[in-house]
């Protein structure tokens, strides 16, 4: 047999489970590094050498298979590897700990298998690490996809850890990480999912896996929270403690406009002094739910890099809204002036004073209120300005969106300027004509028959402050 042959033999043995200890000395000099002697079956093997060999015969006489682990000494087996390749801390602690579920769940398909090698649970994330066989590529990174049953409405795939790394033995590793509310999970669930495609490559790697969860320190809050003028209510507030970090769950109510909302906390402090920075935010756990009268309700998540002090009475939480939209307003040009509107979000106004044409344009005056002139941005008021659009009052209550007019029939844009930065009075000019491209002048244009359209979700932009910011009492949450 061949050396490679046999370092790679070698290489394809496995330990099970307890590790063993207490290496002799003199092996450890000789063999020139730290000895690492690993316990099978209940005893002690004398040293490293005596490992290799007992375990090199064991595996070619029982033909037993077994996952692989490295020719050192100091080795780690395949699923600390993975820890290692993924720079995962939490995984490679609970692992060290011999916290994480070691599996052996293989699924092959168009000649590749996969094979799912362990499990572990940890402050919001369930986490499953694989290794691919038979997958010929140079490449160190590669793409897949993967689909699963979520029968609890409580799963998030971490789309920024969807890619397989390549391991020193040629073979490829992956880690599936899903964010996840584990006080909704019981352990021994079963998570059926399907790896469908690897890099461009379809197919049908299915699995059933189990699972499993580990005992953690929780805190709760203890009362609802209201927030922005009512339109978010945060309820249900739990602090779960991790390895090396924490996860802060919490249920928010998006009321009335809000409903498409998305808000992300990215920061948190306590009464004892510590902060908690966020290293992932904006985490929606399954889909969103309908409320009576049109709000949504979801189940949010955001990781923080530390555990949450056990012993703080009160969190301190701060966010921003990522995404906010309300519908806009349709006026039409014969409106009686002036007329006022107000966003739901900040209540920033817009009010419309004037609206006349003079040839083939329209000129309209206006001015925007609600809003912190001091601060007022000049180029922020024309872009906003800019915004409003002019088009067929009967085609826009018919469209879609504003982003699916029909040509000639809208203009998307005008010409905005600044009279008054110190009042926000601004003054819009409306071509009808469009001298690029004829197909977008405006056809049949009377007043009658035209209306403004104000978008208010680009109107928020002009609010001072757009933070969030709100104090939770938390408790342990047995209640002691």
């Amino acid at each position: 047999m061949e050396k490679h042959q046999m370092k790679q033999l070698y290489q394809d043995i496995d330990v099970p489970k307890a590790e063993l200890k207490n290496v002799i000395h003199s092996a450890a000099v000789r063999v020139g590094k730290e000895g690492a002697v690993r316990r099978r079956w209940g005893r002690k093997l004398i040293n490293g050498l005596a490992v290799a060999a007992a375990l090199f015969i064991l595996y070619l006489s029982s033909g037993l298979f077994m996952p692989s682990v490295n020719t050192a000494m100091g080795n780690i087996p395949v699923a600390g590897q993975i820890y290692s390749l993924f720079q995962d801390k939490a995984g490679s602690a609970l692992f060290k700990s011999n916290l994480v579920t070691k599996l052996n769940e293989k699924a092959e398909s168009r000649g590749i298998t996969v094979t799912v090698k362990s499990v572990y649970y940890d402050s919001g994330q369930l986490v499953y690490n694989f290794t691919v066989d038979n997958l010929k590529s140079d490449e160190e990174s590669i793409s897949f996809q993967v689909d699963y049953k979520d029968p609890w409405n409580m799963l998030a795939e971490d789309y920024d850890n969807s890619d397989m790394k390549k391991m020193k033995d040629g073979r490829y590793a992956g880690q599936l990480r899903l964010f996840t509310d584990g006080s909704k999970l019981k352990d021994g669930d079963k998570l059926p999912l399907v790896i469908t495609k690897i890099k461009d490559i379809p197919g049908n790697w299915r699995f059933t896996l189990p699972i499993k969860k580990q005992k953690s320190v929780s805190l709760e809050g203890t009362k609802a929270v209201n927030v922005n003028h009512g339109l978010y209510r945060f309820f249900d507030i739990r602090a779960e403690n991790g390895t090396t970090g924490s996860a802060l769950l919490y249920s928010i109510d998006f009321y009335d406009a809000a409903k498409n909302d998305a808000i992300s906390i990215y920061e948190a402090t306590d009464d004892a002094g510590n902060h908690y920075e966020m290293t992932a935010s904006n985490i929606e756990l399954g889909g969103r739910k309908n409320l009576p009268g049109g709000g949504k309700r979801i189940r949010g998540q955001t990781q923080f890099s530390k555990p949450i002090d056990p012993k703080a009475k009160t969190l301190f939480i701060t966010g921003d809204i990522k995404t906010e939209s309300e519908p806009g307003e349709i006026v039409p040009l014969k409106t009686k002036l002036p007329v006022s509107y107000k966003t739901k979000h900040h209540h920033v106004g817009i009010t419309i004073k004037k609206i006349k044409q003079q040839g083939r344009t329209v000129i309209v005056d206006y001015q925007f209120t609600g809003i912190n002139y001091s601060k007022a941005d000049e180029d922020q008021l024309i872009n906003v300005g800019e915004s409003i659009g002019l088009g067929n009052t009967k085609k826009m209550k018919t469209w879609p969106s504003l982003n699916e007019y029909e040509k000639g029939y809208y203009l998307k844009g005008n010409k905005a300027k600044v009279t008054n930065l110190k009042t926000g009075e601004m003054e819009s000019v409306f071509e009808l004509d469009d001298s690029t491209d004829k197909d977008y002048s405006l056809r049949d244009f009377s007043f009658d028959s035209y209306a403004l359209y104000v978008n208010q979700t680009v109107m928020n932009l002009l609010a001072d402050d757009k933070g969030i910011t709100f104090a939770v009492p938390i408790r342990p949450a047995d209640g002691k």
